[in-house]
This record gives structure tokens, C-alpha cells and sequence, in this order.
């Protein structure tokens, strides 16, 4: 009897990510940066909006990087036309700053999260998966910016721990009272002793129960959930 083939199974798909960086030479960090990696595929690399808005429409990113700081038009802008163009990407802002007002506003323009550029590589990759993984990657002191503000915007009460929050486990609880606070998943597992796909893991379970769609929603809801006992 001859041989059976050997069936060959097909790796799995590479996440696709775009640039927008007006620093050549961050650019090219961070495509080689996914290059290495193995599981990612940078597909599209603009250095201004205008570039960014010539990109094919089969470009087909996962997964957009966008600075906020691009010349001409505002990276805050490009985000809204990106999500426009690509229905089913996912931005998140890479940049230098951090000012209120350019933080909420490229959330609003449909920005999931943002990330700090520290020089370091493993904080553009974790958000990236971060992003995939259902999550709104954000730097600590961003997350903890963008609480403040939009609990100052909504005259959103403290936290009161003594309210029932029904819906959720005591860990869920746990877990939100640390996003609240800004702390990252790594913070959170090291905090409570669990691994950090057990806290990507219950934040998804709160983001289905609550109907939300990042940790910032979830974080701002658990504040008016905590005060409310809604």
C-alpha cells in the first residue's frame, strides 16, 4: 500500500497590522520589531494622514498604529476616516503625548487605546495583542488620565466598595477596582496572584455581562455601578 501523505497543516493567520508615523526611523523599529515576531505582518507604513488615506482598500489591517502628532492633518482626524475605511481595524494611538484633551479626543474618534512611546519594544506588541484580545490597550498613566477626566466630565462619585455589583463575581470586582485605578494586566496579576490570560479572560466575561466595549467603559461603569448599586 503506498504511503500516506503526510497532510500538512496550514499555519495560523498573521495579525496585520498599518503604521502611521511621520519618524522614518520609528517606522522602521517597528516593522522590524513585527517582522521578528513571527505572528504579525506589517502590511501598510505611512508617514502622514494624506499617505495613510491612499492605502488600498484589501490593505485590510487588524490592527492600525497611528501617532497623534503627524503633520497637516491631526492623527485624531485620520482615526475617524480610518475606522471609516477599515470598518474592522482597530486603531490604537502610539505617540509622545499625553494631553487631556487629544487623549479623549482620539477616543472619541474611535480610538480603542493608547500606548506611550517609551523606547521599549514588548509595550507595541502586548497592545497590539491587547487590542485583539478584546482589551483597550492603555499605557497606566493614560488609563488613570482618562478616568479622571471622564469621571470629572460625567461628576461621577467615588468608588463605594460597600455597593453591590450584582452581575459580577468577586474577582470581576477585584479585577475592576485595579483597571479603575489604572493598573495594567500584568499589575493586576501580580496584585491578585493569577495570570494575566485570567485577567484578559475577565475582563471579556464583565465586557458581555455589561455590554461594554473596552476597560475604560468598564472601568467609568463600575464607578457609577459601585456609587448607584445599579
Amino acid at each position: 500500500m503506498p504511503e500516506r501523505a503526510l497532510q500538512r497543516v496550514p499555519p495560523p493567520p498573521s495579525i496585520r497590522v498599518a503604521l502611521v508615523d511621520d519618524d522614518p526611523h520609528f517606522r522602521l523599529v517597528i516593522h522590524s520589531l513585527f517582522a521578528a515576531s513571527g505572528r504579525h505582518q506589517v502590511v501598510a507604513t505611512a508617514g502622514s494622514a494624506e499617505e495613510a488615506m491612499e492605502w488600498p482598500g484589501d490593505a485590510a489591517p487588524n490592527v492600525v498604529l497611528l501617532d497623534i502628532g503627524l503633520p497637516g492633518r491631526t492623527g485624531v482626524a485620520l482615526a475617524a476616516d480610518l475606522r471609516q475605511k477599515y470598518p474592522d481595524a482597530l486603531v490604537v494611538m502610539v505617540t509622545g503625548t499625553h494631553e487631556d484633551g487629544v487623549v479623549l479626543d482620539a477616543i472619541r474618534a474611535g480610538a480603542i487605546g493608547y500606548v506611550l512611546k517609551t523606547g521599549e519594544a514588548a509595550p507595541i506588541l502586548e497592545a497590539v495583542d491587547d487590542a485583539l484580545a478584546g482589551g483597550a490597550p492603555m499605557s497606566p498613566s493614560i488609563a488613570r488620565k482618562v478616568l479622571a477626566l471622564m469621571q470629572r466630565q460625567s461628576a461621577l462619585p467615588p468608588h463605594d466598595p460597600a455597593k453591590p455589583l450584582s452581575a459580577l463575581t468577586p474577582r470581576e470586582i477585584a479585577i475592576l477596582e485595579l483597571v479603575s485605578q489604572g493598573s495594567s494586566d500584568k499589575e493586576i496579576g501580580a496584585r491578585l496572584g493569577v495570570t494575566r490570560s485570567t485577567v484578559k479572560n475577565c475582563l471579556l466575561g464583565i465586557y458581555g455581562k455589561w455590554r461594554v466595549k473596552s476597560r475604560t467603559e468598564a472601568a467609568v461603569k463600575f464607578v457609577r455601578e459601585g456609587r448607584s448599586g445599579e
